[in-house]
Parts: structure tokens; sequence; C-alpha cells
């Protein structure tokens, strides 16, 4: 039996996770996958993240494939190769399809095909395609879902950070409300595009000697599966966590702004998660957050954590896993989301509860 617990997802700069705990069936978290850099699984990946590995180098884009019709990744060992080799030219679709296709079979993988009970799908994807509506899923994932909500995501900077966590909360509503039994929400991002790399430097958003507060780009893809706990212990499916409650904030100063955050967003995002639970921000043992090395994202949480996090009997946890797996776009949301329910999983979150916060540089939270 998988050791149950409470997942609190709490936003900061964006939604998050869904549901007050004290009213109707309880959310719960049956599977998850995920690619990035480091690893081709989620274990992989999470334990590059927990042991804070890092394996980048300076190179203008990212070899996504083994093989020339693009359908392998290289998993952990991803490496970076120069412009003028950009390994079997994969367009922006072939890219998402790669990244996406293992996070959603590892995902889904409890699952059989079922008439009539095919499964609700969000998928945010932040990679630019030529193909208007193509929806990076593969043919052998397509019979599990029903029609899905395909959400393209912008390229301006930092949009589509929140829209993760935005659709796990309504994903957990449309369980509760009991119109279907389970729903997946899926992410897919990219910042290791030349012409995104190119924005980036432009910006001053780049890590770099003259620039020790930029972010690493990087990319990800991933799932989770959600499933009204009823319906998961009826096919004896595994319950990482239970998703608990949510909050969302707007800061009215955006990041992009240049002026100094006061962190009103993210606190009031971490106030409203909070209102909705029997515990305080104190006990929180794990806090899986959004940070990636840039000044004004840090400063935001140095003032809120103040401020909602007050004195606990344990040491709580801080996991930043853009600091490993590099700043992914819309797709950090759920790489925090299924590295903290596998900490539940191997018993490394500290407590019974954890807190996700992600935001976007317009100032939601």
């Amino acid at each position: 039996m998988e050791r149950r617990r409470k997942a609190v997802t709490g936003g900061g700069g964006s939604t998050t996770g869904a549901l007050n705990p004290g009213a109707g069936e309880r959310i719960a978290v049956t599977g998850f996958g995920l690619v990035t850099p480091m690893g081709f699984t989620s274990w992989s990946s999470v334990s590059a993240v927990i042991r804070n590995c890092r394996h980048f180098a300076w190179h203008e884009t990212v070899l996504v494939a083994d093989t020339p019709d693009g359908t392998a990744l290289r998993g952990a060992t991803i490496s970076r190769v120069s412009g003028e080799d950009v390994r079997f030219g994969l367009t922006g679709s072939e890219r998402s399809l790669a990244l996406l296709a293992p996070a959603l079979r590892e995902a889904t993988s409890g699952l059989s095909p079922s008439p009539g009970d095919a499964v609700p799908a969000w998928i945010i994807n932040g990679i630019p395609s030529e193909e208007v509506g193509a929806i990076p899923c593969p043919a052998d994932i397509l019979p599990l879902l029903s029609p899905m909500e395909h959400l393209p995501v912008g390229r301006e900077a930092g949009s589509g950070r929140c829209l993760f966590l935005d659709r796990v909360a309504e994903a957990a509503k449309a369980l509760r409300e009991g119109r279907c039994p389970r729903a997946l929400v899926a992410a897919v991002d990219s910042l290791c595009f030349l012409p995104v790399l190119e924005e980036l430097l432009v910006a001053g958003r780049l890590l770099s000697g003259p620039n020790p507060e930029g972010i690493i780009p990087g990319e990800a893809a991933g799932a989770i599966l959600l499933e009204r706990e009823e319906s998961a212990r009826k096919r004896g499916a595994p319950i990482y966590a239970f998703v608990s409650s949510w909050g969302h904030g707007i800061d009215p100063v955006p990041r992009t702004g240049g002026r100094p955050s006061q962190g009103r967003g993210l606190t009031e995002a971490f106030f409203q998660a909070f209102d909705g639970l029997p515990t305080t921000g104190g006990e929180m043992g794990l806090v899986v957050a959004d940070l990636n090395g840039e000044r004004q994202r840090a400063m935001e949480w140095t003032l809120t954590e103040g401020r909602i996090f007050g004195p606990s009997h344990r040491e709580r946890q801080l996991w930043l896993p853009a600091f490993a797996v590099g700043e992914c776009g819309a797709a950090l949301g759920v790489v925090q989301t299924v590295v903290a329910v596998a900490a539940f999983a191997k018993d490394l979150a500290n407590g019974e509860q954890f807190a996700l916060c992600s935001s976007n540089d317009g100032g939601e939270t």
C-alpha cells in the first residue's frame, strides 16, 4: 500500500491545487510522469533534483532526439550541441511530442482503454509550433483520453508559468463535482531554441559571468493523473498524495516593471491556500518553489516566507527544481508537482503536507 498523505497546492504567482479538504470526496494523485535534461523518467529527474545535481554546458540548443525520426530521448545524458549541428532538424511540434510522449506514457501506465470512460485532459504547450492546432500526444495514448483542452502558450517573457497549477485546480473541481472519475494535466516547454535564447540574452536574463542573477535555460515535459479517491480504490490504483487547497493572487508590481516587488500577490495566494486547511504554514514540511536565480523572484519569496511560514518544531525544506533542471517556462509547474509527489512516495517530504508556488512575470500568483 502506498502511504497516503495530504498534498497542499498553494499559489505563488499562480493558482494551484484545488478543493477544500472538509467538503466532498478527496482528490488523489494516482499517476505521474516527467522528462527533463536530467532524466528520462520521473525517478531519475527527481533524484537529480533531490541531490541538487546539474549537467549544463554553454551551447546554444539542446539535443532532444537520439534517433533520426525524433522518437526517443537520451534522458539523463541529453547533451548540448552547437547551432550548426542541431540534430535532425526537429520542428516545434516534433520536439513537443518527443518530450511529452514518455511522460504521458508513464503517467497513464495503470490505465487501459475503456469505451465511454476516456480521461479528460488539459495539455499546456509552450513550444512554438508551425502546425496550428497540433496536439503533442502519441497515437497509443489518444484512446485513453477524451477531447483535450490544448493550450498553446505565447512566447512572451514568463507567460504560462501559472497555467499548470491553474488547470490542476480546474481538473480537481471537475472531479469533485462528479463530472468525471479521473483527469490528466500535462505541460511541455523548452527555452532552448536559438531564437528564444537570443531574446533572453538581449533582455539580460541569461546566467553568465557578467550576470550572476540570470537563468539557465532548460526544457521539460510532465503529466499527473488526478482521480476521485473512491475511483482510485476501486481499481486498486496507488495513491501518492491528495490535493487539499489552493490560492490565487495578483501582484500590483509586475516582475517586468522594474520596481521592487512587495510580494503581495504571492502572500495573498498562500493565505488563501492555507485558509482552507486545519493547520498553519508553519506545519509545512516541504515547499517546492519556482525560484530560478533571478533577483526579483528571490526578493518576492524572502518577503513572503516571513509572513506565511511561522516557527515550527520541524525543519522546513525548500526545494528549487529550476536550479537542477533549468528554467523550463510553462513546464516548471509540472516539474515542481512531480518532484513534490515523488518526495512523498520516497518519504522525503519531512511531514504530512507540502506546498507549491508558481508565478508569472506579469504578477499572477
